[in-house]
């Protein structure tokens, strides 16, 4: 590979310097809690806090993590201070997934075992029930590393609001947060619902599957531009355009993820396995605007395929449709007009926003929805036996 095409792969410097940073205040903060948390000791619970280590090493480029330290620099905020922060978002964020893995019954995430997987297989190994192997709900050794992963979100829930509450700053403008953080849990639940309902019945538009994406993936990074501009006393201009650029790069990314979720090259593809929201027919606005595009005996392929009647129908088929539809076309360039209403939203801040972090901002969103992040090579994972030894 050229010294150039090393150099696209690579996140942006800036951006991976406060990955870096951002990193290091939740390894501090993870590693405090595996030595001096609650009944830490426990061989259960010392390995769930223990857990969390492996979160440093799956990869992440902790987005949201970023998009809190850039508002809050671009407000004219100290990026020390904010860190702690940021760490919060990310951790609040890897609590999401945790959950969203159970729900989907996700095996890998990134390459590596997903939290209810290691846990079902540490549980196995300590002669618990393996029946109904892969099937959260089963019984046995699968229900309880259910359990301990619901558990182990839920602390990564809690470490993320004492970093938040014990960062310093002004107990008002961190009360503000909090506030808006917990607002949130509404709307990540009320996605997460429909999701679930909408999943192998009617497919809703593809508008609102692009509302639904923005309940899942927009207002929480909104939720980190809001947390970074708050605390850097950002005036209302700076603060609004600040979430529309941070929710339109995020549903951007969302939008992607659909498209990525059909490449096996990709982060999802290598983590996950090829087409898994296709085989779950997952409410996504790729597959809704196929249905809404495809004609004849491929829009009857498509009603079949949701209606769970697969005879003489495999994945390959369905992606063929999606391309012969246009749907593919389509998404992509919703994507490239998400990504330019990012960048305006930037353009009208004018004043309220620092001048020199508007390009790290405009590579936040370029970097977000391109081949340097999705195709990117994962790092190895190790066995979940050896990460909970």
């Amino acid at each position: 590979m050229s010294a150039t095409a090393q150099g696209a792969r690579r996140m942006p410097p800036g951006l991976d310097r406060l990955r870096g940073r951002i990193d290091a205040v939740m390894a501090e903060a993870i590693e405090a809690l595996r030595t001096q948390g609650p009944e830490h000791e426990h061989p259960l619970i010392g390995r769930v806090y223990g857990w969390l280590r492996h979160y440093l090493d799956c990869d992440g480029k902790r987005m949201h993590g970023i998009a809190v330290a850039l508002s809050h620099l671009a407000c004219g905020g100290d990026e020390d201070a904010i860190l702690p922060v940021a760490a919060a978002m990310q951790l609040y964020h890897h609590h999401t997934l945790v959950h969203d893995d159970i729900y989907d019954e996700d095996a890998a995430r990134r390459g590596w075992p997903t939290a209810h997987q290691a846990f079902a297989g540490w549980f196995a190994d300590r002669g618990g029930r393996q029946e109904g192997a892969g099937q959260v709900f089963s019984g046995g050794a699968m229900r309880r590393g259910a359990i301990a992963a619901f558990a182990y979100g839920k602390i990564c829930r809690a470490l993320a609001g004492r970093l938040l509450l014990e960062s310093g700053f002004e107990p008002a403008a961190a009360l503000d947060v909090a506030r808006a953080l917990e607002r949130h849990e509404f709307f990540d639940n009320a996605a997460q619902l429909k999701d679930v309902f909408h999943e192998g019945d009617e497919m809703p538009s593809p508008q609102a599957c692009l509302d639904n994406a923005w309940l899942k993936t927009g207002r929480l990074f909104e939720l980190c531009a809001y947390a970074g501009a708050r605390l850097a006393g950002a005036d209302r201009r700076g603060t609004e355009a600040l979430e529309r650029w941070a929710g339109q790069s995020a549903l951007a990314y969302q939008l992607q993820d659909d498209l990525e979720d059909l490449n096996a090259a990709s982060e999802k593809g290598q983590g996950r396995g090829v087409a898994t929201d296709l085989l779950h027919c997952k409410p996504t606005y790729l597959y809704a605007r196929a249905k809404a595009l495809a004609e004849g005996r491929d829009r009857e392929s498509l009603l079949a395929w949701q209606a769970g009647r697969t005879s003489g129908l495999d994945r390959g088929d369905i992606i063929a449709i999606l391309a012969r539809s246009g749907a593919l076309d389509d998404c992509r360039s919703e994507v490239g007009r998400c990504v330019e209403r990012a960048g305006a939203a930037l353009d009208e801040a004018g004043p309220s926003l620092r001048a020199d972090w508007l390009p790290p901002l405009r590579d936040f969103s370029d970097y977000f929805v391109s081949p340097a992040y999705w195709h990117r090579p994962l790092a190895a994972s190790r066995p979940a036996a050896a990460l909970l030894a």
